[in-house]
């Protein structure tokens, strides 16, 4: 990955916490869309990857097992063309929910 990397995602002045979030996003999302982590580019688009509404269903659920807040899949969720606009998403829900940690 280069300067446009996992951590990168959202703005250059992350916080290590945030930095942390958005690699365990980037896992969650890569195990359970059955993808390679590789392949979650920030600039990578949603639809070329192949995710359908069942796997953002199976990463919404592994998300809320983890930080303990809802991540059902609706309009936004299915909205989001690049993988950087999903992290992006899914990180504010779990930060709006006081879970970021």
């Amino acid at each position: 990955m280069g300067a446009d990397d996992g951590a990168s995602i959202g703005s250059s002045d992350l916080e290590p916490t945030e930095i942390g979030l958005v690699e365990r996003l980037l896992e969650i999302i890569a195990v359970q869309g059955l993808v390679k982590l590789e392949l979650l580019e920030p600039h990578a688009k949603v639809d070329d990857i192949g995710f359908t509404i069942d796997d953002l269903t199976l990463i919404g659920n592994a998300i809320e097992r983890e930080y303990d807040c809802d991540m059902m899949p609706d309009e936004a969720m299915q909205r989001c063309k690049t993988v950087r606009e999903l992290v992006e998403l899914i990180g504010r829900r779990i930060q709006s929910a006081g879970n970021g940690e």
